[in-house]
């Protein structure tokens, strides 16, 4: 038998938070001996506990396994008919046996939710910062630029663009002048703010997705030129 994980403390990162957390989660529940034995249990031993030790992230099952012994309730879950087996989502199926409006789901929400950041949080502390580079603007960020500056144009306003963007102004110039490319989110907001100035018939949906197009080219773009810049390249 395994012994014990230390009790992580959870001052020390992201990741000992969430295991001591999980770890008082488990209080009072059934014992990861009595789960990892449990015939319908696919994780080792091992890995339930490692998950209590805040040495290392458990896996999307491990973290799975525990919260359907020590939050859902097994008795409750109900078999899903064939023709839904398409909603059952692997190692989290037996959420979606529970019936709509458990008390497990808001709890596996959360818990999930939590798990994606500290995963992110923890690919942002050991990737390895890259040296900064200088670069010039890019053939596809200039092509961009030049898309929204004709959509812009669709307005007549010119220099007081104010008007119809508000806040939205300075990150507009800022689009413009080769300083940032914007995201998905911020393209859409930019066209619906701009379509009723577009001509009569204009599909918005076709403006937002060549204006997106643009913008996706224009990341690449700046990626593959800081990758030419930090290896020396001249092409």
């Amino acid at each position: 038998m395994p012994a014990l994980p230390r009790i992580p403390n959870p001052e020390e990162g992201p990741l000992q938070a969430f295991a001591y957390d999980l770890r008082r989660l488990g209080e009072g529940k059934v014992s990861i001996s009595w789960i990892a034995e449990h015939h319908e249990t696919r994780v080792s031993r091992a890995a339930l506990y490692a998950a209590l030790s805040g040495t290392r992230l458990p896996s999307e099952a491990t973290l799975s396994t525990l919260l359907r012994w020590w939050v859902g309730k097994p008795a409750e879950e109900v078999e899903i008919d064939d023709d839904f087996g398409h909603r059952l989502r692997g190692d989290w199926d037996w959420q979606e046996k529970l019936p709509v409006g458990h008390e497990a789901h808001p709890v596996v929400a959360k818990w999930v939710g939590r798990y994606s950041r500290v995963f992110r949080e923890l690919a942002r502390i050991r990737a390895p910062k890259a040296d900064p580079v200088t670069i010039e603007v890019p053939e596809e960020q200039r092509r961009f630029i030049g898309e929204l500056d004709r959509l812009l144009k669709t307005t007549g306003l010119d220099d007081e663009l104010w008007l119809i963007l508000g806040s939205g102004t300075r990150a507009v110039e800022g689009y413009l002048a080769g300083q940032a490319i914007p995201t998905e989110k911020s393209c859409w907001r930019l066209v619906v703010r701009l379509e009723a100035f577009f001509p009569e018939g204009t599909d918005t949906d076709d403006v937002f997705l060549r204006l997106w197009n643009a913008a996706d080219f224009a990341r690449a773009g700046r990626a593959r030129a800081r990758r030419l810049a930090r290896s020396g390249a001249t092409r």
